[in-house]
């Protein structure tokens, strides 16, 4: 159980990273989540273990994991994995924490993963097995509306939701185009509670199609309970694959978000100064 109202999980190393045109050298990565680690954020998303030239900034994961040791006893580091080939190269670098994905729209899958939510389930089930699920970080995609279909079906969201939940202890619900809004967060939640989903939930946002609702969308997410959100520093992101996908919500709004509310997460506006400043010179270009 968290001492903070929330907390931040931050995934700016790998979603804030993977669409940049430059190539992000190993080191720059290394600094960038050492800088991460010393700001007092003790979850985040380091890498991704996709085919490298799918995603040519993330070609180094392997490497960088093996770089980090030093963090690991005080953060909780965490590779996105995409198949069984990315959680076997996980495992063989020592990763402990895994964050998977599919989604309840199969344009989105055909066109992310090449494959169906049940050919990636089936292979996700084969590929963990005997990971412990509080080590799984579910994440479903475009849970608040596709860029290739549009709105998801309720029971292909029903089914993705158990689906997730059987795999791990975090599900995480994921607006990919930045397309969510109170009453569609409000809607997903009940869902799960409908369905007597018992994972935590988490929730992922981006910047795009509704301006201006990403402190009412925070505030909407706490009310019914969601206590961990995923940002990115400086608002670095979005995903390659998808058409319009807006940068993620910033971490430097996201504490902003908290403090203007009275809540606690342990981190400061003040204690990401000197991350932002090295972000915009270092990583923004």
């Amino acid at each position: 159980m968290s001492v903070y109202d929330f907390e931040i999980y931050e995934v700016g190393p790998r979603d804030g990273l993977q669409s940049k045109d430059t190539i992000i050298s190993t080191a720059h990565k290394v600094e960038l989540i050492e800088q991460i680690a010393m700001s007092g954020i003790r979850k985040i998303e380091v890498g991704s273990l996709v085919h490298p030239e799918k995603v040519p900034n993330m070609a180094d994961s392997d490497v960088l994991f093996k770089q980090l040791p030093h963090l690991q006893y005080d953060c909780e580091l965490a590779m996105l994995v995409p198949n069984k080939q990315g959680v076997d190269r996980a495992k063989k670098i020592g990763v402990e924490n895994f964050n998977v994905f599919f989604s309840p729209s199969e344009n989105f899958n055909m066109s992310n993963h090449g494959r169906v939510s049940s050919q990636i389930f089936t292979e996700y089930c084969a590929a963990l097995e005997g990971v412990p699920k509080d080590k799984v970080r579910v994440y479903l995609s475009c849970m608040f509306g596709c860029p290739y279909s549009g709105g998801i079906h309720h029971e292909r969201m029903e089914t993705a939701l158990r689906w997730a939940e059987s795999l791990g202890d975090t599900i995480v619900l994921a607006d990919t185009i930045g397309n969510a809004d109170p009453t569609l967060i409000r809607s997903a939640v009940d869902m799960t509670r409908s369905l007597g989903i018992k994972s935590n939930l988490a929730l992922h946002l981006h910047h795009g199609r509704r301006k201006n609702r990403m402190f009412d969308n925070l505030s909407t997410a706490f009310d019914l309970g969601i206590r961990e959100f995923d940002s990115s520093i400086g608002g670095m992101g979005g995903c390659p694959f998808v058409p319009g996908s807006g940068g993620n919500l910033a971490t430097e709004d996201l504490v902003k978000w908290g403090k203007e509310e009275g809540l606690n997460c342990g981190v400061k506006p003040e204690d990401l100064g000197m991350l932002s400043e090295y972000v915009e010179k270092t990583l923004k270009h």
